[in-house]
Order: C-alpha cells, then sequence, then structure tokens
C-alpha cells in the first residue's frame, strides 16, 4: 500500500464508527486530504490527543481506494491560545471552515493555502484586533483563489473606479463581486457601502490609516465578505453566526 507524509491542519472531523473518525485536513502538498483515523476514539489512542480541529501535525498517510488511512502523526502545534480564549477560537474555527469551504484534492495552490492559514492562525493567538485581522485573512485568502472582490474598476463596465470628492456611498454587487459605477449601478442590484468599509476590505494598506475604525463599519465589512463567500464557496460559512454574536 503506497504511503506519503506531509504537514497538515485539521478542518474537520466526524464520526465513522464505534471507535473510528475521519479527518478532512488541509495538507501543504496534497491539498484537502480525507482519512480515517482507525481506532482514534479509544482512550488508548495515539492520536487521540493530537487531531483535534485547528491541531497542526506532520501526518503519515497510507493510500486507501475511498479513504486514506492516518498510519501517525507528530503535532506540530496546537494552537494553545486560541483554545484558551473564545473570541480567539471563534474566529480560528471561522478560518478553517472556510478554507475547508473552498478546499480540493491536489490544489495548485495548496502550499500557499497551507502556509497563509497556519501563520493567520499562528498570528490570531497573539493580535489584539481578531476581527480586523479575520477580514484580511479573508480578503488575501480570496486572492489567492482569484475570487478577491473587485474595488479598483467597475464589476460590470470595467470602468476606473474613483475614489477622491465626498461620496456617501458606493455601489456594490454581490453577485457580480464588486464595486459598480454609477451608470451600471442604475440597472444592476446592489448594496451601499461607504468608504471606511472599502478601507477595512483593502483599498488602504494601512489599518492605522483609517481614522476613526467604528464598529458599525467591521461588522458591515465581514457582513460583506460573508456573502462574498457564501456565493462562491462549496458551503455557507456558519461560523460567522458565532462571530456575530460575539
Amino acid at each position: 500500500m503506497p504511503t506519503y507524509n506531509d504537514y497538515g491542519i485539521v478542518l474537520t472531523s466526524y464520526s465513522f464508527s464505534e471507535a473510528d473518525k475521519i479527518l478532512n485536513i488541509y495538507t501543504r502538498n496534497n491539498g484537502l486530504v480525507r482519512a480515517i483515523g482507525k481506532g482514534i476514539k479509544k482512550p488508548t489512542s495515539r492520536f487521540g490527543g493530537k487531531t483535534g480541529q485547528l491541531s497542526c501535525c506532520y501526518f503519515h498517510f497510507a493510500k486507501g481506494k475511498n479513504l486514506d488511512i492516518l498510519s501517525d502523526c507528530e503535532q506540530i502545534n496546537a494552537f494553545p491560545k486560541l483554545r484558551g480564549d473564545l473570541i480567539r477560537l471563534t474566529y480560528g474555527m471561522l478560518f478553517v471552515e472556510i478554507v475547508s469551504s473552498f478546499a480540493y484534492e491536489m490544489e495548485s495552490e495548496s502550499t500557499h493555502i497551507y502556509e497563509l492559514l497556519y501563520s493567520a492562525l499562528d498570528k490570531l493567538q497573539i493580535t489584539e484586533i481578531p476581527d480586523l485581522f479575520s477580514i484580511r485573512f479573508i480578503m488575501e485568502f480570496l486572492s489567492i483563489h482569484g475570487f478577491r472582490p473587485q474595488l479598483e474598476t467597475c464589476v460590470s463596465c470595467s470602468k476606473n473606479i474613483s475614489y477622491e470628492g465626498s461620496r456617501d456611498y458606493f455601489p456594490f454587487s454581490s453577485i457580480l463581486g464588486g464595486l459598480l459605477c454609477n451608470k451600471c449601478s442604475h440597472s444592476i442590484d446592489h448594496k451601499k457601502i461607504n468608504i471606511n468599509v472599502l478601507q477595512l476590505l483593502g483599498i488602504n494598506d494601512e489599518l492605522n490609516n483609517i481614522h476613526p475604525i467604528k464598529q458599525e463599519d467591521i461588522r458591515l465589512a465581514l457582513e460583506l465578505v460573508r456573502e462574498h463567500t457564501d456565493m462562491r464557496g462549496k458551503n455557507k460559512i456558519k461560523t460567522f453566526d458565532l462571530v456575530f454574536s460575539l
């Protein structure tokens, strides 16, 4: 039976039998790996304490017909400061659910996605602004997949968007995935977002250039990226409900 090794982060797991679990793992070189951990639920299992959600390990797999088999693993990072803080843990769960919603086997960008997720979970342990940090993570993740919202030109006609002058709002189409010019906004459904929300989404690379950062703008930005990812991923991201309840 062929074997292979890879670094990976556990996205989700669920029971398969009385003693076994199926793990969905995002790996550095193989993208999404679905593997069965035999006997993992037994108290004596050498895997049980290492393979919880958010755990990063160096995994040893054996190739299977439908599911690969977890042969062994060495824990690299359990991100302990996330587990001891409800807010940070919730954002960490948001990160892995978003990755899971877009994940496929043998993705060409798996190395970039894995490194982005690992770095984000690690930095999430110490950031003082997890909500703002999460927006940056999501936008960078969407960029890797080619799904970043279009903010520089009209998503309908490609006309340049001007941020100069005093405008109360900018029209944004969630269905098309970006800003609209004034002309296109007359015929396309859209929502109105202000310049602070656009800055949070990345038209300004420095968070500290946004004065002041209002909690309502952070909420609007998160709602916008939620709608955007829900329309483009495999599943709707349920953890956003927990984020909004914090």
